[in-house]
């Protein structure tokens, strides 16, 4: 009977929630909807995520007390922070120059 009961609830809220509200599509009419709402979010979470590695490798070179293993092992989380960054970015920017070029709306953002 709960379980009912509950998933009653869930369809009433599930219909009272207005996607449109939230800033969410309503539905995706073809693949490049899709990626358009997904590519500034992966976009984010790319450089958010190299940002993360930046810190982590600052902080064990901090930390690495001369030892010449963990100096080396930090470097290479910094080197490959940076060249994430540099990958993410320049991604970016092509598509940026193929929107102005073709005309087309990819990435949401004028």
């Amino acid at each position: 009977m709960s379980q009912v009961l509950r998933a009653n609830q869930m369809k009433q809220l599930a219909y009272t929630i207005n996607p449109l509200d939230i800033g969410l599509p309503t539905k995706f009419e073809n693949l490049g909807g899709l990626i358009s709402t997904l590519l500034p979010a992966a976009v984010t979470l790319a450089g958010m995520a190299a940002f993360i590695f930046l810190i982590i490798g600052g902080f064990r070179y901090m930390t690495a007390g001369g030892d010449e293993k963990a100096v080396a092992d930090a470097m290479k989380i910094i080197t490959n922070a940076v060249i994430g960054l540099v990958i993410v970015f320049g991604a970016w920017f092509a598509i940026r120059i193929i929107e102005t070029v073709l005309g087309l709306h990819i990435t949401g953002v004028d």
